[in-house]
């Protein structure tokens, strides 16, 4: 910059929040405040980001997470210049941009298109100059003449040289005629004789002019189509093989090319230089064409083998329809034995004349690639169609399994529900696998118990698909890929390096894609950033669907994940195959057929159902209508306009404003009466609640959120009483213990109550919370709030986490993150900086006490 700054437009930069990442050149820096510009702590709080380093970890965050623009410092610069704030698009320092890392030299050029070429280069990312030096990368030049004359310095580091077009356009076919490479021998001669000399013949082609070159290229595809053998058929892809031979000859090609044998020409030799150059010329003209002899006769052998591939399918499908021709035939001719002569001849003869209608069908298929051969699709069952199942017992004459499972459940009272469940729906649940099993409940194939069942034609079966059927009220077949056990064995985790985000989903499919995330072992995000490695679509369309594509992001469909799940882990390379980017598909959840095929085995067959058992379960309707009856009004909830008025009425100051947590809600409506009875209200929120009425010690929302504000926690014996005495009474008799509980977390819970009410536990702290955390962000904040701390909604810095921690004045910043969010703390991670999980949160309200150690990330 030059030592007089340029003047400012008044409030130029008035809307211009900046944060700077590295070294800024302070002159900059006065530039924006002279513009009113606002200079911010936190980068989430900026609207530019200003650095040169486009490789800044910071740099990096504001990107991703944030999407905020990035600019160089030139930018505030020409602005000025400009006297308007230009667009920061063509400034900023990130390597992804088409001419990062180019600079380039523009040499000949008309001071017209050395404006716009200028503008375009820097305008996306690189360099441009007018001096010939050491940086240059490119050279650009109208034709390319007089290159070596101003070649006057060494220039090892020049890649290349571009031709320009004079009109001021690009030329598509520019590339052929513009690599015209300066060798160091090239260059080490003209120093020696210290004297233009002309340049060495590299390839005959550099002489042409571009009109010449053009004309070339026209007559050379000329020549190959019309030497083509069948034009009339598409072209066939050539096999990976093929392309690797094919790639093979033109790399040989070329070096032959590029590396023609240069001799050290002295005086002597000088005079028989044109002679030279005609045999140089000759022999690469005799060289191409033999390289173009080459490709026309494979070409030539590529097709030939095709067609006899063709061949031997189609002599294979005639086979096959001569089959089934004769199949019909002798069918219809024993159908036909009672019917006379003549009309068995009309018959014979209308076969006949099936053969021939054939033949263009057969004609078409030999133009194209035989298609892939088509699902068989068998008809599935689960019970007798022609047996009408109760609705109520839609499970009946099933009798279960459970492997798998069991192992996996920390919750053992999840088993028992799902035991009760099938058995309140006629269903039946056997301790271990029997021979009367109709169905194995598992996760995975990979098992003794799954093998047997699969020889022993059982369904086999998910805890999902039985959630599914529980919904329908129906024994349905498996039909979505979560229905079916998993290819590989409990805990395995072939995506173990993906990060997965999902766009398109809502509800229960979104929740479905979370769950085949979890078992295939790979991270799910709700969001999306740079660190995701996958996104699956419903829809090619979306805010996040434009960002993967941005960002080069593979994005699929949900079978690739499905068929993943399903033992197909070749998918994990096939990312970018059209099977698994078609979008709009009818059922994305559908299992591929043949993955399931030997699952689906028993599903062809119904299941039967003994008339004892459908008399049994059709026995007593009335008496199963009256017990219903009986139960329903008790499971529905009580209306708080029901609740009668309370009898008395009570100073806000003593009033009682109490939440209950862990109970049933009929429960809870008989506690309301009575509270509303004695005077005392329900809180709106935990935030003002004074009572917490539980049974035992629950990490729930409630309880975790009261602990912290909540004058007492009571027990429901507390509530009684008061409605006995019909007044509230004094709680030390009746507060909540839990010995279970203070021993399985180490606490009092008398004591985290002194201490909540002394001071709240995370006064004077600040809280970043990653996104993808659970439980969910607004429950984490719900609970740091009520204990008195604050929750950062955008991502702090490195530079502003030193700051806070080396200033005593400053809040202290703590990080809570999650498993799958681990990759939005790297830069903690490498710079040393603590990570903790949800425990410090969550067993700190509950304790009253801040547990560095126990909950970091490591």
């Amino acid at each position: 910059m030059s030592d007089q700054s340029p003047k400012v437009p008044e409030e130029m930069f008035r809307e211009v929040k900046y944060y700077a990442v590295g070294d800024i050149d302070p002159q900059v820096i006065q530039l924006l405040k002279a513009g009113k510009a606002k200079e911010v702590s936190y980068n989430a709080l900026a609207s530019h980001i200003i650095s040169e380093d486009g490789d800044n970890p910071e740099v990096g965050e504001a990107r991703e997470v944030f999407d905020l623009p990035v600019v160089k410092p030139s930018w505030v610069i020409l602005s000025v210049q400009c006297g308007a704030l230009l667009p920061v698009n063509g400034f900023s320092p990130e390597s992804c941009q088409t001419f990062f890392g180019i600079t380039a030299c523009l040499s000949q050029v008309s001071s017209e298109d050395r404006s716009a070429l200028w503008a375009l280069v820097t305008f996306y990312g690189g360099n441009c100059q007018l001096t010939l030096n050491k940086k240059c990368t490119h050279l650009i030049v109208p034709e390319p003449k007089g290159i070596l004359q101003t070649l006057s310095a060494p220039t090892k580091n020049l890649e290349q040289q571009v031709n320009h077009s004079q009109q001021g356009h690009t030329n598509a076919n520019a590339v052929l005629f513009s690599q015209v490479k300066v060798t160091p021998e090239t260059h080490m001669l003209q120093q020696q004789h210290q004297a233009p000399q002309p340049q060495q013949p590299q390839h005959p082609v550099l002489h042409l002019q571009p009109q010449q070159i053009m004309q070339l290229q026209q007559q050379q595809q000329q020549q190959q189509i019309s030497q083509q053998p069948y034009p009339q058929q598409p072209s066939h892809p050539f096999s990976q093989q093929q392309q690797q031979q094919q790639q093979a000859h033109q790399h040989q090609f070329s070096q032959q090319q590029l590396q023609f044998p240069q001799q050290q020409l002295h005086p002597p030799q000088q005079l028989h230089r044109p002679q030279q150059q005609l045999q140089s010329f000759q022999q690469q003209h005799a060289l191409q064409q033999q390289f173009h002899q080459l490709q026309q006769h494979q070409l030539q052998q590529q097709q030939l083998a095709q067609l006899q591939q063709q061949h031997s399918l189609l002599q294979q499908q005639q086979q096959i329809q001569q089959q089934q021709l004769q199949r019909m035939h002798q069918q219809q001719q024993q159908q036909m034995q009672s019917h006379t002569a003549p009309h068995l001849s009309q018959t014979s003869q209308a076969l006949q004349h099936q053969v021939p209608s054939q033949q263009p069908s057969q004609q078409q298929q030999q133009q194209q690639p035989p298609p892939p051969p088509p699902p068989q699709h068998h008809q599935l069952f689960g019970h007798d169609p022609a047996v009408e199942i109760p609705e109520e017992a839609f499970l009946l004459g099933c009798v279960f399994a459970i492997a798998d499972y069991p192992e996996q459940m920390s919750d053992k009272q999840l088993l028992a529900t799902w035991k009760r469940i099938i058995q309140a729906h006629g269903g039946t649940v056997d301790p271990t696998f029997t021979s009367r099993c109709t169905h194995l409940l598992c996760e995975s194939q990979v098992s003794s118990v799954y093998a047997q069942a699969i020889r022993e034609r059982k369904r086999c079966v998910t805890a999902h698909w039985l959630n599914t059927v529980l919904k329908k009220k129906k024994m349905v077949p498996p039909h979505r890929a979560l229905h079916f056990p998993v290819a590989f064995p409990p805990g395995g985790k072939p995506c173990s390096q993906h990060i997965i985000s999902v766009t398109g989903f809502v509800d229960s499919d979104r929740d479905d894609l979370k769950l085949m995330a979890y078992l295939a072992g790979a991270k799910y995000t709700g969001y999306l950033c740079r660190s995701n490695t996958v996104l699956i679509c419903k829809e090619p369309t979306g805010l996040k669907y434009e960002k993967a594509k941005e960002w080069r992001i593979p994005c699929v469909n949900a079978q690739w994940l499905g068929d993943i799940l399903l033992g197909n882990f070749e998918a994990l390379r096939q990312i970018q195959y059209s099977r698994y980017t078609a979008f709009s598909l009818q059922d994305p959840f559908a299992p591929t057929q043949h993955l399931v095929f030997n699952l689906l085995d028993a599903w062809r067959v119904p299941l039967k159902v003994t008339a004892e058992l459908l008399m049994s379960a059709r026995l007593p309707p009335k008496l199963k209508q009256s017990e219903v009856a009986n139960v329903q009004p008790s499971s529905k909830r009580a209306r708080i306009e029901d609740v009668p008025p309370p009898t008395k009425k009570l100073t806000p100051e003593l009033t009682p404003l109490v939440l209950f947590t862990g109970f049933e809600p009929v429960q809870v409506q008989q506690y309301i009466k009575k509270l509303y009875i004695l005077g005392g209200e329900v809180a709106e929120s935990a935030q003002k609640c004074t009572h917490l009425i539980a049974s035992k010690v629950t990490r729930t929302v409630k309880f975790l959120t009261a602990i912290s504000v909540v004058k007492h926690i009571v027990t429901p014996e507390w509530l009684e009483e008061c409605f006995r005495c019909q007044k509230f009474i004094d709680e030390q008799n009746y507060i909540l213990r839990d010995a279970e509980a203070e021993v399985l977390f180490s606490f009092s819970l008398e004591e985290s109550l002194k201490r909540a009410h002394i001071s709240p536990l995370f006064k004077a702290k600040y809280f970043y919370i990653t996104p993808g955390i659970c439980p969910s962000l607004s429950t984490m904040r719900s609970i740091v709030e009520s204990a008195g701390g604050k929750v950062l909604s955008k991502q702090p810095s490195f530079r502003k986490l030193m700051e806070h921690k080396q200033n005593s004045s400053l809040s202290e910043i703590i990080l809570i993150s999650c498993e799958n969010d681990l990759h939005l703390c790297r830069e903690y991670f490498a710079r040393g900086v603590d990570v903790h999980n949800a425990e410090f949160v969550l067993t700190g309200v509950l304790t009253q006490t801040l547990d560095y150690e126990s909950y970091k990330f490591n």
